[in-house]
């Protein structure tokens, strides 16, 4: 029986070096450095050059950091990235080094030391690399040829640590920082790498290693920007000293800043979205973003200076602001300026309007701006806080795309990585790649729409193919739960529909009518979505399920009707036993297909003048925009921006995650000038 050997595999350190070093992969994450030297007698004109790392690396090439990955997968993925280092190279001696974060696979919450990004899989293997190319008769996959060095001073703290992982506390006077620069690269204490595993499958279809794979989207931008108005600084020996610099618009990218002696100074970074204000309760606010009377907080990276030296994390930080505090021992240290690395996907704005109103042009540019930031190797919810993929931001990042934009790979990536998302209970993880499995039962359903927004978009039935069992199951799913009255039940997990206030206040952002059994705007949604899929089944011969949905849904709708329109007020309330009404509901009635004609144009017509209906937040706002596109009533969204217009007057360069009190000021589901200003309707 034959067997599939990878020709892909990890140089990994050589036994005991990890225990010499006291690092333990199965418990903490294990920082460490690879270098590998080559040379070359002529620098050809394209160097192409293969690698990967595990948990996460940065490659740098001759001292220069060019490279971040590998690319965000399922667990039992790697992607190979491919990049050219020509212009990083030089005749004679060459250096490549990769800075590797091995992160355990089962972190503790509670110990900051474990804490990788909840979208990076932990590998309790420890840290190894893979690099593949033509270095001159200097083969790569040789372990005599690498050397490796744990890193010391590469410590972690807990502050903000939410989903993001461990910020850094480094220890500048013992850690590395670039060995590159390492004079004594060939002293003994370097020890050699060891091989990883070469089979991925063995002769008997057992996995014995991960599933290398090439990177199925385009690499991210990496583009050097100064900050303006940052000029070198000296604080004097035993000294305090705190200054804020402002990248003038929020940005992704590596912070970096150099010192010059101050050995033994301490130098927090604080990254910030924006400046904070105090009411006269002394509540936390965001107004003005830019206004320098309030404060800053929240993630922070430290840094103790060891010498002459240039810091940057090893992941991005999200920032318009960077607060720098400095506390010097018994030397000066000199802050030097460095330019930092802006990275985002490179989205490209080929569609973007022509347009004669300068405030509706602000709009759509900072809503690109916005979905620039939320997109990396993955969509994401917020960069700041998350940077997770969840499926109902993604559904719309993926709409925005479209419609500014002739991107195609990173909305296929989104729907193969959900699909591979599929857990035993029939749904689909409400975000993913994730550590941590979470369900929000209506984030399966827009996994389903995005397939038949995708289908809309290209015409390219055949890519969407393999995902139909995915759907298919996710719509039986549901229709396997009904009350007694037929309705849908609530799937008993986090009903999260929108950032309400009024949900929100009452926790969890629920209707309540979820929690009471019977939920009108569950209901609907479902519907919404199932004919999403029943559009598409005739291509692939299963017109008789696509009928056999239809009639679900028309039972389903029917049930609603019957059970839950309030004549004396001519809406749908949130359910039987439910005196609570919102738009989100009336827009669910129009989408829907259940209401039709002059019930739908007053419905709608309540939910944008019945100040007591529960508000939609940004996420619904596309919905509630089609809503009233559907009835003739599109004309009534020129009243609907002044939200988003407010944000820009509060000096905002990307919008916000909810009209009020955001805690994100990136979010890119209120990206919807894109999707708006490009049909030009108005």
């Amino acid at each position: 029986m034959p067997f599939h050997a990878d020709p892909y595999h990890f140089i990994t350190p050589a036994p005991g070096v990890l225990a010499a070093s006291g690092f333990d992969p199965a418990s903490r994450i294990v920082p460490m450095w690879f270098g590998f030297r080559f040379f070359l007698e002529d620098v050809p004109s394209v160097f192409p050059a293969e690698v990967t790392g595990r948990s996460q690396f940065k490659l740098f090439v001759n001292g220069t950091s060019i490279l971040f990955g590998p690319c965000r997968s399922a667990k039992e993925i790697v992607y190979v990235d491919t990049i050219d280092i020509a212009a990083q190279l030089g005749k004679g001696e060459n250096r490549i080094v990769m800075q590797v974060f091995s992160y355990p696979e089962k972190p503790s919450p509670h110990d900051p030391r474990t804490q990788g990004p909840n979208y990076c899989y932990g590998d309790s293997d420890g840290p190894g690399v893979c690099l593949i190319g033509d270095f001159g008769g200097t083969d790569p996959g040789d372990p005599a040829n690498w050397r490796v060095w744990p890193d010391a001073g590469q410590g972690f703290n807990a502050e903000e640590l939410f989903l993001l992982g461990a910020n850094e506390d480094v220890n500048g006077a013992e850690s590395l920082a670039n060995p590159f620069f390492r004079e004594e690269w060939d002293e003994s204490r370097m020890e050699a790498a060891g091989y990883g595993s070469f089979i991925e499958i063995d002769a008997y279809g057992q996995r014995r290693s991960k599933h290398f794979e090439p990177r199925p989207i385009a690499l991210l931008e990496r583009t050097q920007r100064e900050i303006p108005g940052w000029t070198e600084r000296t604080v004097p020996a035993n000294g305090k000293e705190s200054f804020v610099l402002d990248a003038r618009k929020l940005t992704t990218g590596y912070f970096r800043i150099g010192f010059r002696g101050g050995k033994y100074s301490r130098v927090t970074l604080t990254y910030a979205e924006s400046y904070y204000q105090k009411n006269e309760n002394g509540q936390e606010y965001k107004g003005v973003r830019d206004d320098a009377s309030g404060f800053i907080h929240g993630v922070r990276d430290t840094y103790t200076v060891g010498g002459d030296a240039v810091y940057e994390p090893f992941r991005f930080r999200t920032f318009r602001f960077v607060k720098v505090d400095v506390e010097t021992a018994d030397e000066p240290l000199t802050v030097l300026p460095q330019p930092y690395v802006e990275t985002m996907y490179p989205l490209k704005n080929s569609k973007k309007p022509v347009f004669t109103d300068a405030r509706r042009e602000k709009l759509y540019d900072v809503a690109f701006r916005t979905l620039r930031l939320c997109a990396h190797d993955t969509y994401e919810d917020c960069p700041y806080y998350e940077q997770l993929m969840y499926a109902c931001d993604t559904r719309l990042e993926m709409l925005f795309t479209y419609a500014s934009t002739d991107e195609l790979d990173l909305p296929r990536q989104a729907i193969r990585l959900f699909s591979q998302s599929m857990m035993n209970t029939g749904l689909t993880q409400a975000r993913f790649p994730s550590r941590d499995e979470q369900t929000i039962p209506a984030f399966a359903l827009w996994f389903v729409m995005m397939l038949g927004d995708y289908v809309d978009q290209t015409g390219d039935g055949e890519f969407v193919r393999p995902f139909i069992p995915t759907a298919e199951r996710i719509v039986e799913t549901f229709l396997r739960s009904r009350t007694e009255s037929g309705l849908l039940a609530p799937q008993g997990y986090w009903d999260y529909f929108d950032w309400t206030r009024e949900w929100s206040e009452r926790g969890a952002c629920t209707p309540n009518a979820a929690r009471d059994g019977e939920s009108a705007l569950q209901n609907l949604f479902f519907v919404y979505a199932a004919k999403s899929l029943i559009r598409l089944l005739p291509r692939y011969h299963r017109a008789d399920l696509a009928a056999y949905y239809e009639g679900e849904c028309e039972k389903l709708l029917r049930l609603v009707d019957e059970r839950c329109w309030d004549e004396e007020k001519g809406l749908y309330k949130e359910g039987p036993f439910t005196e609570e009404y919102s738009q989100h509901t009336q827009i669910y009635a129009v989408l829907s297909g259940l209401a039709k004609g002059e019930r739908a144009r007053s419905m709608m017509e309540k939910t944008l003048t019945d100040k007591s209906l529960v508000r939609c937040s940004f996420m619904q706002g596309y919905y509630l925009f089609r809503a009233l596109d559907m009835v003739g009533m599109y004309s009534r969204t020129e009243e609907l921006w002044q939200p988003w217009q407010d944000f820009i007057d509060l000096h905002c360069t990307t919008f916000p995650e909810t009209p009020y009190d955001p805690r994100s000021d990136c979010h890119a589901w209120s990206a919807l000038p894109l999707s708006e200003f490009a049909q030009n309707r108005t």
